[in-house]
């Protein structure tokens, strides 16, 4: 019977596998001339169509996602053994003295060229049970925020659970250069600020280095009322957490309400990757495109991030930028990304991609990002915001962000976002402790083996039993019922702890 494939544009040079090709059988890819396997190729993997040349671009989603770096012969499987990727390879930088992609930034940009394509429908009309709050923003969820100003609180803070409270711990708040300790004040500001959250106990350890008393000042200015706990004032762990479940008692007084009727516009979604493999490009991510064509027409805000994703596609982004300067803005930002990677002086990949990835089938970092930037849509990116900054651009905003968990996921957080679209090839668990975090599918297996942590499985798209449009309305709908106040799968199975606050300095 053979092996069969998909070739995503008519310019690519290799297909990736929908299922296992064993070495001898036929590969059938629509559109190619049909080649047979020289070796076992997984699903999921590439296959070469043609033979490519030692040197070679390698093409796919009619990009270069790499060169060859051997001789590849038609029916080869083309993985990390014969595709390189130049993006991030601090060892080639050194040893050739070149300067690398990413090191200039171009003359010219072309921005505004991307149209928003037509949404799913007209979702302009449509409501979702929430929260207002008194600076004009509406929460999915209602709870009382107890978040840690520093690591070393963690343990009271995980102590203090009750039903109304949401606990935020990290790693951050102490013992660090001042550009990090302003940043992580600043995430904590606005996380305090979060639309999911009424009202918050801010726990302090009381000789940190985060300024605990202006950030809970801070975020009473939102309206939202404010209690801090200070752990070396109260004597300890079990009276710190007897004065925060007091304090989240009286505070869950003034905050109860029941959800009301709010504007779709009212939303603010974030994007998320993680544990990728290559369905996420072909279904998963697609879907989720056309999920956000569809919120910014209706008047949503959009934020994306993992700026270590966009390497490769920033060029792509930079056409759909809505000026010169928010096009300039996402070259900076992943320059400046790429340049961190660099500098170790080591080739990136193992970190991104990572192991799982590659596992997964993505070679190179450029093949996982122009696979990540499908889940922005065709919609003009109007802003590029600092890691866990608010943007009130309309429609979409990059946030300059790691693409890790436990960070990325706070900084949309912080952000401002009420809910998080979260794509997942291999599947990845990981929810937020105050933000419903919705898990999209592409991979049958996942479906099958990680149920208990997936929301939405977009599997047939790939295998071709559902059409792209039919299985992003589901997606959608699973969006809006997690806004309506259903539980995800992250919440329901209680894996939403394990955040941090992202740094990129020394811990002194």
């Amino acid at each position: 019977m053979g092996a069969t494939g998909i070739r995503i544009s008519a310019r690519d040079n290799v297909a990736t596998l929908l299922s296992d090709g064993r070495k001898g059988e036929g590969l059938v890819v629509r559109g190619a001339a049909p080649v047979r396997l020289l070796e076992d190729v997984p699903f999921g993997h590439k296959a070469s169509l043609v033979r490519i040349s030692k040197g070679g671009p390698v093409l796919k989603y009619g990009e270069e996602i790499g060169r060859a770096a051997a001789d590849i012969e038609p029916g080869a499987w083309v993985h990390v053994q014969n595709l390189e990727s130049e993006r991030g390879r601090g060892d080639l930088a050194a040893a050739s003295g070149e300067k690398r992609p990413g090191e200039s930034l171009p003359e010219t940009f072309y921005p505004g060229r991307a149209a928003l394509e037509p949404p799913l429908f007209d979702a302009r009309g449509l409501t979702f049970q929430g929260y207002p709050r008194p600076d004009g923003t509406a929460g999915t969820r209602n709870f009382v925020g107890v978040l840690a100003a520093v690591a070393c609180v963690n343990d009271v803070v995980l102590r203090a659970a009750s039903p109304h409270a949401a606990l935020f711990t990290h790693q951050q708040g102490c013992s660090q250069t001042a550009p990090d300790v302003r940043q992580v004040e600043r995430v904590l500001v606005n996380l305090g600020r979060s639309p999911n959250l009424g009202a918050v106990v801010l726990v302090s350890l009381g000789c940190e280095s985060v300024r605990s008393e202006w950030v809970a000042e801070e975020i009473r200015r939102s309206g939202r009322p404010v209690e801090l706990v200070v752990l070396q004032k109260e004597g300890g762990l079990e009276a710190s957490v007897e004065k925060i479940r007091g304090a989240v008692g009286r505070l869950w007084e003034k905050i109860e309400a029941k959800p009301v009727p709010v504007p779709i516009a009212k939303l603010r979604v974030g994007l998320k990757c993680g544990s990728s493999d290559t369905t996420q490009g072909l279904s998963a991510n697609p879907a989720i495109g056309r999920v956000v064509d569809t919120l910014v027409h209706a008047g949503a805000r959009v934020v994306i991030g993992e700026t270590t994703e966009f390497m490769g596609a920033e060029h792509i982004a930079a056409r759909r930028a809505a000026n010169p300067q928010v096009a300039r803005s996402i070259f900076e930002a992943v320059a400046a990304m790429e340049a961190r990677a660099r500098a170790m002086g080591v080739d990136m990949r193992g970190g991104q991609p990572t192991r799982g990835n590659i596992a997964g089938g993505l070679t190179t970092i450029e093949e996982k990002s122009l696979g990540a930037l499908a889940k922005a849509g065709s919609a003009v990116f109007q802003a590029v915001v600092p890691y866990g900054a608010v943007s009130e651009a309309p429609g979409l905003t990059m946030m300059d962000a790691p693409g890790r968990e436990p960070e990325m996921l706070t900084g949309l957080a912080a952000a401002g976002c009420s809910a998080i679209l979260f794509a997942t090839g291999r599947g990845a668990p990981q929810g937020f402790p105050f933000v419903p975090v919705v898990k999209v599918t592409g991979n049958a297996r996942t479906w099958s083996l990680m149920r208990g942590h997936m929301d939405c499985s977009v599997a047939g798209v790939i295998d071709g039993t559902e059409p792209l449009e039919e299985a992003a309305r589901r997606v959608f709908d699973a969006l809006m019922r997690a806004c309506g106040g259903e539980p995800t799968a992250a919440e329901r199975c209680g894996y939403v702890n394990s955040m941090n606050i992202w740094t990129t300095g020394p811990t002194i």
